[in-house]
């Protein structure tokens, strides 16, 4: 044991569970938790400019690496604040440990408006979070910390929130610090597996349909080999882009419902294997009702199995596990023809995409064509933002990380901070609307101070654009609130020590490919409001 105050035993059990990052902004009731980590040089603290961007670049972190990032706010509105990063990470099932501050344990539970004072607070938190706790001695410290590690690690990877009082972070107890642990996730029930596979290897006319939790269990390549195995098709939830290669011969894409692009698959296949999705509405908007009757889902969270449509054989467990297992039940090396002409389906779904995207689809292609395989793009809810899972080529797990179904405006430019800071070799660019970009703009100081290279795109069209068209469509063109009067960006990113431009749609590739190979921080405002149907949000209504 160690005698050490509760700021010191949050750092040192953070080192232990290899954290190295920690984001917030240092407060009245969250100072000895700074302090704490201050002489740790294995964890580096960012300080950012919201709350909200502390939580929504952790959640950027998780959602690129599949790493744990911590976050330290104040209670009551830093807390508050940073509930939308939760309840972004808790939506897309990414894990960030985020550590309130409190006042002393004596004034708890009171009401006697005390500063910052939240009633319920980890009530509050635990809304948006699988685990949430409040400790009260220093002493408890790593043994909760070790809990909610493994509430991340063991299960659905989803945010954690312990509370630590004022009294309880400057206090001082003798600490017993936890060797590292090897957390292991479910590995699923041996006898569903083998129904699985063989119901697979009954099925004449089989597909995949892969959602993000292929990403979190790094089970992409497993996935690959047992659908070649089965000669099936692969369809990718907006969360699984990348977990099989857009070059794949197997891969179909994006499986987004509303267009019906995968009619002529749904009709013909007899059976489909649901790997890690919810078969959320954002990925189809028909939520599997057109899918075959036959169903096999594997997921590691019991309440997924079977929620949207009964199925065949359910089985509960991490993914990687299950599908090694299937590969081994399904004969090893040898591989089926596929039964559906992925190639010409592709050819099919492009020419409906030049229709529909128009000139979307060549910014996007001009996107993919000035970067490495390996960037990290990173949506916010925008036009091009909206139709980046649908249209972009995506190579590998983790590099199209897409807001998803909780929708929050200003997603973009703090994740895309948080994705580059946990993967500094690769490319990072975010994609934002003119309306998006400002919920979070504060965010380029954190990105300067952070010395970070990274290219911020903003489309500007002067509107909430999609809310626009919406009330074009709903309500007869009467419009309101959804025009904007915007400032200079160009003027604004020089503010913040981006190198910024304005270029127009034709010239981005090359804007972007100039301000990659330069490095730095990039602000590249783009004129944007395309006309017809390439103005429309592809899922919505």
């Amino acid at each position: 044991m160690q005698r050490m105050t509760g700021g010191r035993a949050v750092a040192a059990a953070l080192k232990a569970e290899g954290i190295e990052h920690v984001f917030g902004i240092v407060g009245t009731h969250d100072s000895p938790l700074f302090d704490g980590v201050l002489n740790e040089p294995s964890i580096h603290v960012v300080t950012v400019r919201h709350e909200q961007g502390a939580s929504l670049m952790a959640a950027g972190y998780a959602r690129a690496s599949g790493k744990i990032a911590a976050c330290f706010v104040v209670p009551g509105p830093g807390l508050t604040n940073a509930l939308t990063g939760i309840g972004m990470a808790y939506s897309e099932s990414a894990p960030l440990l985020v550590f309130g501050g409190q006042n002393t344990l004596a004034q708890l539970e009171r009401e006697g408006g005390h500063f910052h004072e939240l009633a319920n607070s980890v009530g509050v938190a635990g809304s948006v979070c699988g685990y949430a706790t409040r400790v009260s001695t220093p002493s408890d410290i790593p043994r909760v910390i070790r809990e909610a590690m493994r509430s991340m690690r063991c299960q659905r990877p989803r945010p954690a929130y312990i509370e630590i009082p004022l009294d309880v972070q400057s206090g001082q107890a003798d600490v017993a610090l936890l060797a590292p642990e090897q957390y292991s996730r479910p590995g699923g029930d041996p006898a569903s597996i083998a129904r699985a596979a063989e119901a697979l290897k009954s099925a004449n006319r089989p597909f995949v349909f892969a959602g993000g939790g292929v990403a979190s269990a790094q089970a992409a390549q497993q996935l690959v080999r047992v659908a070649e195995l089965l000669g099936a098709p692969v369809v990718t939830s907006v969360f699984g882009r990348g977990v099989i290669s857009d070059r794949h011969p197997l891969a179909l894409g994006d499986g987004w419902g509303r267009f019906d692009l995968y009619d002529e698959l749904l009709t013909q296949a007899d059976l489909v294997l649901v790997v890690g999705s919810r078969i959320d509405v954002v990925s189809d908007w028909n939520l599997g009702a057109r899918f075959p009757q036959r169903i096999v889902q594997v997921d590691i969270d019991p309440l997924v199995v079977g929620q949207r449509r009964p199925v065949e054989v359910g089985i509960v467990g991490d993914a990687a596990s299950v599908l090694d297992a299937l590969v081994a039940q399904l004969g090893g090396g040898k591989e089926r023809l596929c039964w559906f002409d992925a190639a010409g389906f592709r050819r099919r779904k492009q020419a409906q995409m030049v229709e529909r995207a128009g000139s979307v689809l060549k910014v996007i292609e001009d996107l993919r064509a000035a970067l490495p395989d390996d960037s990290i793009f990173v949506d916010d809810l925008t036009l091009v933002g909206y139709w980046m899972p649908l249209l972009l080529q995506t190579y590998r797990p983790r590099t199209l990380i897409h807001p998803g179904t909780y929708g929050t405006l200003g997603y973009s430019l703090p994740a895309a901070i948080g994705a580059k800071l946990a993967c500094p070799k690769q490319p990072v660019v975010s994609i934002s609307g003119d309306g998006g970009f400002l919920f979070t703009m504060q965010e380029l100081a954190t990105a300067r101070a952070q010395k970070l290279d990274l290219i911020a795109l903003v489309f500007n069209d002067n509107a909430f654009g999609a809310i626009r068209k919406y009330q074009d469509r709903m309500f007869g063109g009467r419009h309101i609130g959804s025009e904007l009067t915007n400032p200079d960006f160009v003027k604004l990113g020089d503010a913040f020590g981006a190198k910024s431009i304005r270029v127009e749609p034709r010239d981005l590739g090359g804007a972007v490919r100039r301000a990659h190979e330069a490095g730095g921080l990039w602000l590249i405002e783009i004129p944007f409001a395309p006309e017809g149907p390439a103005n429309m949000v592809p899922w919505m209504p």
